[in-house]
């Protein structure tokens, strides 16, 4: 697809994030990067790469974050999405609704909220069409 750029990270799903940060850290070399909060969707995560890949920790704040649900739907930690970067979230939303996709949910920030430097944009593709798996489409844009 000319609209993908790359797989952007993969997101876990964990019920003790510190727990889970010195797993990574102690058996694959992981650095971290600072945490971030998601307010509105109840979230906090930790960034972090091993090897050249990017992947991160999601942790629910609240009992009816869409990660809570998650981890009790699922019976437990696993991985909840897998985002790929897009340069035109719109532009890949129409193609992908075009071949049949259903766009799940669709997520704008207030204007003044950036996460690890960017303004994002994104859009989730439902499971029921990508084999069980939550797509995350994700535009960044430097501040």
């Amino acid at each position: 697809m000319e609209y993908i750029k790359h797989i952007e990270r993969i997101a876990l799903a964990v019920p003790d994030i510190d727990t889970a940060q010195d797993f990574f850290e102690s058996w694959f070399g992981a650095i971290f990067e600072p945490e971030e909060y998601i307010e509105d969707m109840g979230i906090r995560y930790r960034p972090f790469t091993v090897g050249d890949s990017r992947m991160e920790l999601l942790n629910p704040t609240h009992e009816d974050s869409p990660v809570a649900k998650f981890l009790k739907s699922n019976n437990g930690p696993g991985v909840h999405h897998i985002t790929f970067e897009v340069e035109d979230l719109d532009a890949a939303l129409e193609e992908l609704e075009k071949r049949g996709g259903r766009i799940a949910s669709r997520h704008t920030y207030k204007e003044d909220v950036t996460f690890e430097g960017f303004v994002w944009r994104e859009a989730f593709i439902h499971p029921k069409d990508a084999f069980g798996v939550l797509i995350h489409l994700a535009e960044k844009k430097p501040i």
